[in-house]
């Protein structure tokens, strides 16, 4: 094939300069323009098994690893916190909140009346149990079973079922610093029962200083609560990008294990 006129020229210097042009200008055709990427802090606030195991595994991260799969332009690194820090530091101020929020529900964080930050479609639906000391769980046909009682909970937690309860009196609130703590003391009858998430109290009650001890029911009259992502108003698209990736989670073979290794249930998978 004859060269472009402009390739022919009595000036080799001139020629070189076009023919790098012309390379340059094919280079640029063929190279997709890459989306820039942008680091995400992702804020985990359960810290037990199996959503953070000692290792720094578990759900939690399996979770930042499956999105970020199925994401381009944001990249999430996971940042496990207590969920009282959350509150008081990064929720403060939904305008500033530049992070991403894992498997929460809008109430556990005082966002189910007036929300002020964005919510995901579902992650996936959880429960939350009982748990009393002995061989064999009490009667408790309501909360109002409950009344009298002494209960453990984890400070900066919400618990909707005794809300009511707890702000009447009828149930006796006793804070402490996390959902172990709580365990013991129901188990040494020090507390008559506590509450937690039942993927936190599966792998807790199997540690040997609980085995035999404890026994766990479902919330009567709860239902299942749906777990999602939460970002600050002012990043939609962020939003759009993650309810995207979660989408595609329940064709993740990684996060489909990861489910079927705990129980947890997942849509089937629509083909993505």
């Amino acid at each position: 094939m004859p060269l472009p006129s402009c390739l022919v020229s009595p000036f080799p210097a001139l020629r070189l300069l076009v023919l790098a042009a012309l390379l340059c200008a094919r280079l640029a055709c063929a190279q997709a323009p890459q989306e820039a990427q942008q680091e995400v802090q992702a804020y985990n606030t359960y810290l037990h098994a199996p959503f953070l195991n000692e290792d720094g595994s578990g759900i939690a991260a399996e979770l930042v690893a499956c999105l970020n799969a199925h994401m381009s332009g944001v990249k999430l690194h996971l940042n496990n916190i207590s969920r009282r820090r959350l509150l008081l530091a990064q929720m403060r101020d939904a305008a500033a909140f530049e992070g991403v929020g894992l498997l929460l529900s809008p109430a556990f964080v005082n966002e189910d009346k007036q929300p002020r930050f964005l919510w995901s479609d579902p992650i996936f639906q959880d429960y939350n149990v009982l748990i009393f000391a002995g061989a064999a769980a009490p009667a408790v046909a309501s909360v109002a079973d409950l009344k009298g009682k002494r209960f453990g909970a984890v400070v900066g937690n919400r618990y909707l079922y005794m809300e009511e309860q707890v702000a009447a009196g009828s149930i006796m609130r006793h804070d402490t610093n996390g959902e172990r703590l709580n365990l013991r003391k129901v188990a040494n009858g020090r507390l008559e029962f506590t509450q937690m998430n039942r993927l936190l109290y599966g792998a807790m009650s199997a540690e040997p200083e609980f085995a035999g001890k404890l026994v766990a029911i479902s919330e009567p009259g709860m239902p299942p609560f749906s777990r999602r992502i939460f970002v600050g108003p002012h990043h939609p698209e962020w939003m759009a990008k993650l309810n995207e990736a979660l989408a595609a989670l329940p064709c993740d073979r990684r996060w489909r294990a990861t489910a079927g290794r705990h129980g947890i249930a997942l849509a089937p998978c629509a083909g993505h």
